[in-house]
Protein backbone atom coordinates (compact mmCIF):
# COMPACT_ATOMS: atom_id res chain seq x y z
CA UNK A 1 0.00 0.00 0.00
CA UNK A 2 1.67 3.19 -1.31
CA UNK A 3 1.62 6.17 1.26
CA UNK A 4 1.09 9.52 0.08
CA UNK A 5 3.24 12.90 1.43
CA UNK A 6 1.32 16.16 1.33
CA UNK A 7 3.22 19.55 2.12
CA UNK A 8 1.52 23.07 2.91
CA UNK A 9 0.12 24.48 -0.16
CA UNK A 10 -2.24 27.57 -1.80
CA UNK A 11 -4.00 27.51 -4.63
CA UNK A 12 -2.74 31.05 -5.43
CA UNK A 13 0.23 32.70 -5.77
CA UNK A 14 1.27 34.63 -2.55
CA UNK A 15 3.65 33.39 -0.06
CA UNK A 16 2.99 32.06 3.23
CA UNK A 17 3.76 34.20 5.94
CA UNK A 18 6.02 33.20 9.09
CA UNK A 19 3.04 32.82 11.15
CA UNK A 20 2.26 29.82 8.79
CA UNK A 21 5.10 27.39 8.67
CA UNK A 22 7.62 26.42 11.44
CA UNK A 23 11.09 25.53 10.97
CA UNK A 24 11.66 23.40 8.07
CA UNK A 25 8.47 22.98 6.99
CA UNK A 26 7.76 23.32 3.07
CA UNK A 27 4.95 24.88 1.41
CA UNK A 28 3.76 25.35 -2.89
CA UNK A 29 1.80 28.46 -4.33
CA UNK A 30 0.20 26.52 -7.03
CA UNK A 31 -0.82 29.56 -8.62
CA UNK A 32 -4.19 27.62 -10.54
CA UNK A 33 -5.80 30.11 -11.98
CA UNK A 34 -2.49 30.68 -14.05
CA UNK A 35 -1.54 27.43 -15.08
CA UNK A 36 1.55 27.62 -12.50
CA UNK A 37 3.03 30.22 -14.47
CA UNK A 38 3.89 31.85 -10.95
CA UNK A 39 4.01 28.65 -9.08
CA UNK A 40 6.95 28.98 -6.22
CA UNK A 41 8.32 26.10 -3.71
CA UNK A 42 8.79 27.84 -0.03
CA UNK A 43 10.51 26.97 3.34
CA UNK A 44 10.95 28.13 6.51
CA UNK A 45 14.15 28.44 8.32
CA UNK A 46 15.75 30.48 11.35
CA UNK A 47 18.40 33.26 10.13
CA UNK A 48 21.70 34.35 12.31
CA UNK A 49 19.84 36.71 13.91
CA UNK A 50 17.32 33.94 15.17
CA UNK A 51 14.69 35.51 13.13
CA UNK A 52 12.08 33.10 11.37
CA UNK A 53 12.24 33.87 7.20
CA UNK A 54 10.41 32.21 4.12
CA UNK A 55 12.91 31.81 1.73
CA UNK A 56 12.05 30.49 -2.18
CA UNK A 57 13.49 26.91 -2.95
CA UNK A 58 12.08 26.66 -6.50
CA UNK A 59 9.09 25.71 -8.35
CA UNK A 60 7.23 26.12 -11.60
CA UNK A 61 8.13 29.51 -11.75
CA UNK A 62 12.18 29.44 -11.85
CA UNK A 63 11.95 25.78 -13.90
CA UNK A 64 10.35 27.70 -16.79
CA UNK A 65 13.04 30.87 -16.58
CA UNK A 66 15.51 27.90 -17.35
CA UNK A 67 13.77 26.10 -19.08
CA UNK A 68 13.74 29.19 -21.69
CA UNK A 69 17.00 30.47 -21.45
CA UNK A 70 18.51 30.92 -25.10
CA UNK A 71 21.56 32.39 -26.52
CA UNK A 72 19.56 34.80 -28.53
CA UNK A 73 18.72 38.20 -27.70
CA UNK A 74 15.56 37.61 -25.97
CA UNK A 75 13.67 39.81 -23.49
CA UNK A 76 13.06 38.75 -20.15
CA UNK A 77 14.89 35.84 -20.40
CA UNK A 78 18.02 34.38 -18.74
CA UNK A 79 21.05 33.82 -20.82
CA UNK A 80 22.37 30.97 -22.07
CA UNK A 81 25.82 30.48 -23.76
CA UNK A 82 25.88 28.65 -27.48
CA UNK A 83 27.69 25.86 -28.07
CA UNK A 84 30.93 28.08 -28.09
CA UNK A 85 30.30 29.90 -25.35
CA UNK A 86 28.92 33.00 -26.98
CA UNK A 87 25.57 35.01 -26.47
CA UNK A 88 23.83 37.79 -28.27
CA UNK A 89 22.73 40.92 -26.66
CA UNK A 90 21.67 44.48 -27.55
CA UNK A 91 23.48 47.16 -25.21
CA UNK A 92 25.98 45.82 -22.49
CA UNK A 93 25.51 48.64 -19.59
CA UNK A 94 29.12 49.16 -17.52
CA UNK A 95 29.43 50.42 -14.41
CA UNK A 96 32.60 51.98 -15.27
CA UNK A 97 35.47 51.57 -18.22
CA UNK A 98 39.05 51.79 -17.41
CA UNK A 99 41.98 51.18 -19.41
CA UNK A 100 42.22 47.65 -20.80
CA UNK A 101 40.60 45.74 -23.70
CA UNK A 102 37.08 44.91 -24.99
CA UNK A 103 36.71 42.17 -27.67
CA UNK A 104 34.07 42.47 -29.98
CA UNK A 105 32.83 40.60 -33.14
CA UNK A 106 31.45 44.18 -34.60
CA UNK A 107 31.36 47.61 -33.42
CA UNK A 108 29.85 50.87 -34.48
CA UNK A 109 32.12 53.89 -35.29
CA UNK A 110 31.88 56.23 -32.56
CA UNK A 111 34.20 59.45 -32.27
CA UNK A 112 37.08 58.62 -33.31
CA UNK A 113 36.84 54.70 -32.74
CA UNK A 114 38.06 52.40 -35.17
CA UNK A 115 35.52 50.35 -36.31
CA UNK A 116 34.98 46.33 -36.65
CA UNK A 117 38.14 45.53 -34.84
CA UNK A 118 39.01 42.65 -33.32
CA UNK A 119 40.65 44.03 -30.32
CA UNK A 120 39.53 47.84 -29.16
CA UNK A 121 41.97 49.51 -27.14
CA UNK A 122 39.70 53.15 -25.69
CA UNK A 123 41.70 56.04 -24.64
CA UNK A 124 40.62 58.33 -22.20
CA UNK A 125 39.85 61.07 -24.80
CA UNK A 126 37.76 58.30 -26.81
CA UNK A 127 35.88 57.52 -23.72
CA UNK A 128 35.31 60.83 -22.46
CA UNK A 129 34.26 62.02 -26.80
CA UNK A 130 31.46 59.30 -25.91
CA UNK A 131 30.02 60.25 -22.28
CA UNK A 132 30.05 63.95 -24.32
CA UNK A 133 27.34 62.64 -27.04
CA UNK A 134 25.24 61.11 -24.58
CA UNK A 135 25.02 64.03 -22.49
CA UNK A 136 22.75 67.05 -24.89
CA UNK A 137 24.60 70.01 -26.22
CA UNK A 138 27.95 68.44 -23.86
CA UNK A 139 26.44 70.11 -20.51
CA UNK A 140 25.95 68.78 -17.44
CA UNK A 141 22.86 70.52 -15.43
CA UNK A 142 23.81 69.84 -11.50
CA UNK A 143 21.16 71.25 -8.51
CA UNK A 144 21.83 71.70 -5.11
CA UNK A 145 19.46 72.15 -1.99
CA UNK A 146 19.49 75.69 -3.72
CA UNK A 147 20.61 77.22 -6.63
CA UNK A 148 21.23 75.23 -10.04
CA UNK A 149 24.42 74.99 -12.43
CA UNK A 150 25.52 74.34 -16.09
CA UNK A 151 28.75 71.85 -16.64
CA UNK A 152 30.52 72.09 -20.15
CA UNK A 153 31.83 68.73 -19.97
CA UNK A 154 34.51 69.52 -22.16
CA UNK A 155 36.05 72.18 -20.47
CA UNK A 156 35.10 72.35 -16.81
CA UNK A 157 35.43 70.45 -13.77
CA UNK A 158 32.48 69.19 -11.96
CA UNK A 159 33.33 69.69 -8.23
CA UNK A 160 31.99 68.53 -5.23
CA UNK A 161 32.79 71.15 -2.43
CA UNK A 162 32.17 71.11 1.49
CA UNK A 163 30.15 73.10 3.58
CA UNK A 164 30.70 74.54 6.78
CA UNK A 165 32.46 71.76 9.03
CA UNK A 166 32.09 69.76 5.71
CA UNK A 167 35.99 68.98 3.82
CA UNK A 168 35.74 66.54 0.70
CA UNK A 169 37.97 64.64 -0.96
CA UNK A 170 38.54 62.89 -4.33
CA UNK A 171 40.10 59.51 -5.10
CA UNK A 172 39.85 57.30 -8.27
CA UNK A 173 36.34 57.69 -8.75
CA UNK A 174 35.32 57.71 -5.37
CA UNK A 175 34.35 61.57 -3.54
CA UNK A 176 34.20 61.46 0.23
CA UNK A 177 32.68 63.70 2.53
CA UNK A 178 34.06 63.98 6.14
CA UNK A 179 32.90 66.20 9.05
CA UNK A 180 36.04 68.46 9.95
CA UNK A 181 37.08 68.22 13.66
CA UNK A 182 36.25 71.01 16.25
CA UNK A 183 38.14 71.76 19.26
CA UNK A 184 36.37 69.38 21.31
CA UNK A 185 38.57 66.73 22.59
CA UNK A 186 36.55 63.55 22.49
CA UNK A 187 35.67 61.71 25.56
CA UNK A 188 32.70 61.83 28.16
CA UNK A 189 32.18 64.89 30.01
CA UNK A 190 30.33 65.39 33.47
CA UNK A 191 30.48 63.35 36.77
CA UNK A 192 28.84 62.89 39.85
CA UNK A 193 30.48 66.21 41.17
CA UNK A 194 30.46 67.94 38.07
CA UNK A 195 28.20 68.90 35.19
CA UNK A 196 28.94 69.16 31.31
CA UNK A 197 29.02 72.74 29.82
CA UNK A 198 28.92 72.72 25.90
CA UNK A 199 28.50 75.18 23.17
CA UNK A 200 26.91 74.53 19.86
CA UNK A 201 26.69 76.33 16.46
CA UNK A 202 24.23 76.75 14.29
CA UNK A 203 24.94 73.41 11.94
CA UNK A 204 24.46 71.90 15.63
CA UNK A 205 27.97 71.04 15.76
CA UNK A 206 29.54 71.08 19.42
CA UNK A 207 32.66 73.23 19.14
CA UNK A 208 33.58 73.56 23.32
CA UNK A 209 32.83 71.20 25.80
CA UNK A 210 33.96 71.61 29.44
CA UNK A 211 32.91 70.88 33.33
CA UNK A 212 31.54 72.69 36.02
CA UNK A 213 31.63 71.79 39.61
CA UNK A 214 28.79 71.22 42.05
CA UNK A 215 27.90 71.43 45.30
CA UNK A 216 27.46 67.88 47.39
CA UNK A 217 25.97 70.21 50.18
CA UNK A 218 23.02 72.08 50.88
CA UNK A 219 22.70 74.99 53.59
CA UNK A 220 18.88 75.19 55.28
CA UNK A 221 18.03 77.94 57.41
CA UNK A 222 14.65 78.54 59.49
CA UNK A 223 13.18 81.51 61.29
CA UNK A 224 14.95 80.54 64.12
CA UNK A 225 18.57 78.33 65.14
CA UNK A 226 21.50 78.59 63.53
CA UNK A 227 21.65 77.50 59.61
CA UNK A 228 22.68 73.74 59.14
CA UNK A 229 24.41 71.95 55.98
CA UNK A 230 23.28 68.90 54.67
CA UNK A 231 25.25 66.55 52.45
CA UNK A 232 23.35 65.30 49.33
CA UNK A 233 23.69 61.67 49.22
CA UNK A 234 24.78 61.16 52.98
CA UNK A 235 22.67 63.13 55.16
CA UNK A 236 18.44 63.04 55.26
CA UNK A 237 16.78 66.24 55.26
CA UNK A 238 13.84 65.74 57.88
CA UNK A 239 10.45 67.71 58.45
CA UNK A 240 9.77 67.40 62.02
CA UNK A 241 6.41 69.30 63.65
CA UNK A 242 5.40 69.65 66.93
CA UNK A 243 3.57 67.61 69.39
CA UNK A 244 -0.17 68.89 69.39
CA UNK A 245 1.13 71.93 66.86
CA UNK A 246 2.33 70.48 63.77
CA UNK A 247 2.53 66.97 62.00
CA UNK A 248 4.56 66.38 58.74
CA UNK A 249 4.23 63.06 56.11
CA UNK A 250 6.28 62.16 53.70
CA UNK A 251 4.91 60.13 50.99
CA UNK A 252 5.34 59.39 47.19
CA UNK A 253 8.49 62.24 47.23
CA UNK A 254 6.40 64.83 48.60
CA UNK A 255 6.27 66.27 52.06
CA UNK A 256 2.54 66.96 53.74
CA UNK A 257 2.67 69.73 56.91
CA UNK A 258 -0.46 69.94 58.21
CA UNK A 259 -2.11 70.52 61.80
CA UNK A 260 -3.17 67.14 63.87
CA UNK A 261 -6.98 66.53 65.14
CA UNK A 262 -6.48 68.02 68.35
CA UNK A 263 -4.35 71.30 68.23
CA UNK A 264 -2.90 72.92 70.98
CA UNK A 265 -1.29 76.60 71.13
CA UNK A 266 1.32 77.07 73.25
CA UNK A 267 1.45 80.99 72.89
CA UNK A 268 -1.45 83.86 71.65
CA UNK A 269 -3.14 83.25 68.60
CA UNK A 270 -4.62 86.36 66.72
CA UNK A 271 -7.06 86.16 64.10
CA UNK A 272 -7.02 89.12 62.04
CA UNK A 273 -9.86 88.15 59.92
CA UNK A 274 -13.30 89.69 59.72
CA UNK A 275 -15.14 86.18 60.83
CA UNK A 276 -14.17 83.51 63.08
CA UNK A 277 -15.95 80.55 63.39
CA UNK A 278 -16.06 78.14 65.98
CA UNK A 279 -17.69 74.53 65.56
CA UNK A 280 -16.99 73.52 68.97
CA UNK A 281 -19.72 71.26 70.75
CA UNK A 282 -17.26 72.66 74.20
CA UNK A 283 -16.34 75.79 74.55
CA UNK A 284 -13.24 75.99 77.83
CA UNK A 285 -12.38 80.11 78.05
CA UNK A 286 -9.97 80.39 80.56
CA UNK A 287 -10.11 84.42 80.64
CA UNK A 288 -12.38 85.59 83.71
CA UNK A 289 -13.44 89.02 81.23
CA UNK A 290 -14.23 88.95 77.57
CA UNK A 291 -13.93 91.94 75.97
CA UNK A 292 -17.09 92.22 73.35
CA UNK A 293 -17.05 95.27 70.67
CA UNK A 294 -12.96 96.10 71.37
CA UNK A 295 -13.74 98.28 68.31
CA UNK A 296 -16.17 100.28 68.89
CA UNK A 297 -14.04 103.19 70.38
CA UNK A 298 -14.42 106.13 68.38
CA UNK A 299 -18.53 106.05 69.04
CA UNK A 300 -21.56 104.71 70.28
CA UNK A 301 -23.00 102.74 67.02
CA UNK A 302 -23.50 99.00 68.02
CA UNK A 303 -25.14 97.01 70.48
CA UNK A 304 -23.06 94.95 73.06
CA UNK A 305 -23.42 91.73 73.96
CA UNK A 306 -24.52 88.01 73.17
CA UNK A 307 -27.45 86.17 71.50
CA UNK A 308 -28.20 82.37 71.19
CA UNK A 309 -30.37 80.06 68.57
CA UNK A 310 -33.38 78.11 69.66
CA UNK A 311 -36.40 76.76 68.48
CA UNK A 312 -39.28 75.74 70.10
CA UNK A 313 -41.99 74.85 67.42
CA UNK A 314 -39.01 73.15 65.04
CA UNK A 315 -39.89 75.23 61.91
CA UNK A 316 -39.17 78.57 63.49
CA UNK A 317 -35.84 80.22 64.42
CA UNK A 318 -35.95 82.07 66.85
CA UNK A 319 -33.31 84.21 68.85
CA UNK A 320 -33.05 85.73 72.46
CA UNK A 321 -30.35 87.09 74.82
CA UNK A 322 -28.71 90.00 76.79
CA UNK A 323 -27.95 93.16 75.46
CA UNK A 324 -26.55 96.94 76.02
CA UNK A 325 -29.38 99.42 73.43
CA UNK A 326 -27.00 101.74 72.04
CA UNK A 327 -30.28 103.62 70.80
CA UNK A 328 -31.54 103.53 74.32
CA UNK A 329 -29.26 105.46 76.63
CA UNK A 330 -27.20 102.05 76.66
CA UNK A 331 -29.64 100.22 79.01
CA UNK A 332 -29.16 96.55 79.14
CA UNK A 333 -32.34 94.49 78.23
CA UNK A 334 -33.27 90.82 78.05
CA UNK A 335 -35.60 89.64 75.05
CA UNK A 336 -36.54 86.67 73.49
CA UNK A 337 -38.22 85.44 70.41
CA UNK A 338 -36.88 87.06 67.98
CA UNK A 339 -37.12 85.73 64.64
CA UNK A 340 -34.03 87.72 62.85
CA UNK A 341 -30.60 87.02 63.76
CA UNK A 342 -29.25 90.49 65.32
CA UNK A 343 -26.29 92.21 63.31
CA UNK A 344 -24.65 95.05 65.04
CA UNK A 345 -27.49 96.01 66.86
CA UNK A 346 -30.92 94.28 68.31
CA UNK A 347 -33.67 95.48 66.43
CA UNK A 348 -36.08 95.96 69.67
CA UNK A 349 -39.00 95.99 66.27
CA UNK A 350 -38.40 93.25 64.61
CA UNK A 351 -40.99 90.67 64.10
CA UNK A 352 -41.28 88.64 67.26
CA UNK A 353 -39.53 90.88 69.74
CA UNK A 354 -40.19 90.39 73.23
CA UNK A 355 -38.77 91.84 76.42
CA UNK A 356 -36.95 88.86 78.41
CA UNK A 357 -37.65 87.67 82.06
CA UNK A 358 -34.88 87.98 84.49
CA UNK A 359 -35.35 85.17 87.42
CA UNK A 360 -32.92 86.22 90.21
CA UNK A 361 -31.65 87.48 93.21
CA UNK A 362 -30.79 90.81 93.48
CA UNK A 363 -28.81 92.77 96.42
CA UNK A 364 -27.62 96.52 96.46
CA UNK A 365 -25.91 98.05 99.34
CA UNK A 366 -28.73 98.76 101.67
CA UNK A 367 -31.37 96.26 100.15
CA UNK A 368 -31.76 92.98 99.27
CA UNK A 369 -34.82 90.76 97.45
CA UNK A 370 -34.76 87.31 97.32
CA UNK A 371 -37.83 85.83 96.19
CA UNK A 372 -41.10 87.69 97.83
CA UNK A 373 -39.06 89.23 100.73
CA UNK A 374 -37.21 92.76 100.60
CA UNK A 375 -35.20 93.75 103.36
CA UNK A 376 -32.88 96.67 104.12
CA UNK A 377 -34.95 99.62 102.12
CA UNK A 378 -36.05 102.18 103.98
CA UNK A 379 -38.99 104.36 102.71
CA UNK A 380 -39.93 102.32 100.45
CA UNK A 381 -44.15 102.49 99.07
CA UNK A 382 -45.47 98.56 97.90
CA UNK A 383 -48.63 98.12 96.35
CA UNK A 384 -49.37 94.54 97.79
CA UNK A 385 -51.70 92.99 95.83
CA UNK A 386 -52.43 90.36 98.19
CA UNK A 387 -54.93 89.93 100.99
CA UNK A 388 -53.25 89.75 103.79
CA UNK A 389 -51.10 92.89 105.87
CA UNK A 390 -47.44 92.38 106.68
CA UNK A 391 -45.71 93.40 109.13
CA UNK A 392 -42.45 95.27 108.70
CA UNK A 393 -39.90 95.74 111.50
CA UNK A 394 -37.82 98.24 109.63
CA UNK A 395 -38.42 101.88 109.53
CA UNK A 396 -40.91 103.87 107.01
CA UNK A 397 -42.47 101.33 105.37
CA UNK A 398 -45.99 102.21 103.99
CA UNK A 399 -47.94 99.16 101.80
CA UNK A 400 -51.31 98.28 100.65
CA UNK A 401 -53.37 95.76 102.35
CA UNK A 402 -54.83 94.74 99.90
CA UNK A 403 -58.05 96.21 100.45
CA UNK A 404 -56.88 99.39 99.12
CA UNK A 405 -56.25 101.25 102.83
CA UNK A 406 -52.36 101.83 103.32
CA UNK A 407 -51.15 100.89 106.37
CA UNK A 408 -47.71 102.59 108.08
CA UNK A 409 -45.83 101.42 111.06
CA UNK A 410 -43.11 103.61 112.08
CA UNK A 411 -40.49 103.23 114.54
CA UNK A 412 -42.56 100.37 115.61
CA UNK A 413 -45.72 102.47 116.91
CA UNK A 414 -48.79 101.81 115.88
CA UNK A 415 -50.82 104.65 114.11
CA UNK A 416 -48.87 106.94 112.23
CA UNK A 417 -48.43 107.17 108.27
CA UNK A 418 -46.54 109.05 106.04
CA UNK A 419 -46.51 111.98 104.55
CA UNK A 420 -45.33 115.17 102.59
CA UNK A 421 -43.62 117.83 104.34
CA UNK A 422 -42.42 120.47 101.80
CA UNK A 423 -41.29 117.59 99.53
CA UNK A 424 -40.01 115.59 102.64
CA UNK A 425 -41.33 112.71 103.74
CA UNK A 426 -42.69 112.67 107.69
CA UNK A 427 -44.47 110.41 109.98
CA UNK A 428 -47.39 111.26 111.68
CA UNK A 429 -50.47 110.47 113.49
CA UNK A 430 -53.10 113.47 112.84
CA UNK A 431 -55.21 114.38 109.80
CA UNK A 432 -56.17 117.75 109.34
CA UNK A 433 -58.37 118.56 106.79
CA UNK A 434 -57.37 122.48 106.65
CA UNK A 435 -59.04 125.61 106.96
CA UNK A 436 -61.53 127.57 104.73
CA UNK A 437 -63.36 131.00 105.00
Amino acid sequence: MATTIQIKRSTGSSAPATSDLVEGELAYAEDRSNSGASAKLYISSIDSGGNEVIQELGGKYYTDLIDNATDSNTASTIVKRDGSGNFSAGVVTFGSLSDGSITATAFVDEDNMASDSATLIPTQQSVKAYVDSQVTGSDLDAAGDSGTIDIDLDSETFTVAGGTGITTAASGTTITATLDNTAVTAGAYGSGSAIPVITIDAQGRITAASTAATSSTLTIGADSGSDDAVTVGTDTLNFVGTNNEVETTVSNNQIQIGLPNNVTISGNLTVSGTTTTVDSTTLSVADPLIILASGNNSSDAVDIGLYGLYDTSGSLDLYGGLFRDADDSGKWKLFKDLQAAPTTTVNVSGTGYTIGTLVASIESASATITGGTITGITDLLVADGGTGASTFTSNGILYGNGTGALQATAAGTDGYFLYSDSGTPAWTNVVDGGTYS
